[in-house]
């Protein structure tokens, strides 16, 4: 797909759809033609298009068994839920990154930051794809314990480096479900 083809194709996006990040893929992705990344923000009048980097990411789970993510501490999960919050509040509509040193820094001794941060990440993730799906578990603007209780030991699948896969890598019905039980 050409850029001038992907830009066409962006005029068939109906109103429902406004608002939502779209990612399109590398060629390496899955998505023949696109020799680079694009991050569109559909409804807004930015196009951000990124060279390609120079070597690819790094596979986060590299030297580790395939299969689910490791369970970590609600109180670890909830401590990086408040670092992307506040990091957010600090740098409203910008891409922030932020290290491994500095999750590490609010977890426990011995927690397995990178599945902290994993795990912190979907809870992003269905927050920004469906913001009512968990929107009667959170109070004065914060996640009830019930939420980092099942998001911290939820069966979630590693994601892998240059894996396409539709969908969050865990059943977010059953997720929803166990949180109601709590």
């Amino acid at each position: 797909m050409t850029l001038r083809e992907l830009l066409k194709a962006l005029h068939a996006v109906d109103e429902k759809n406004l608002d939502v990040d779209v990612m399109v893929s590398p060629a390496s992705g899955g998505y023949a033609g696109i020799d680079h990344l694009s991050v569109l923000y559909v409804g807004h009048a930015v196009i951000h298009l990124a060279e390609p980097p120079k070597e690819p990411p790094p596979d986060l789970w590299a030297g580790s068994q395939e299969g689910a993510v490791a369970a970590v501490s609600p109180d670890d999960l909830r401590n990086a839920w408040k670092l992307f919050r506040d990091t957010q509040a600090r740098n409203p509509g910008e891409c922030t990154r932020i290290g491994n040193s500095v999750y590490q820094s609010v977890c426990s001794p011995g927690a397995d930051s990178v599945s902290v941060w994993f795990r912190a990440s979907m809870l992003w993730a269905i927050t920004q794809a469906q913001p009512d799906l968990l929107a009667q578990w959170i109070h004065d603007g914060e996640f009830d314990a019930a939420v980092f209780e099942v998001a911290a030991t939820f069966p979630m699948e590693k994601m892998r480096t240059g894996v396409v896969r539709e969908g969050l890598p865990f059943d977010v019905e059953e997720f929803v479900k166990q949180i109601g039980t709590r």
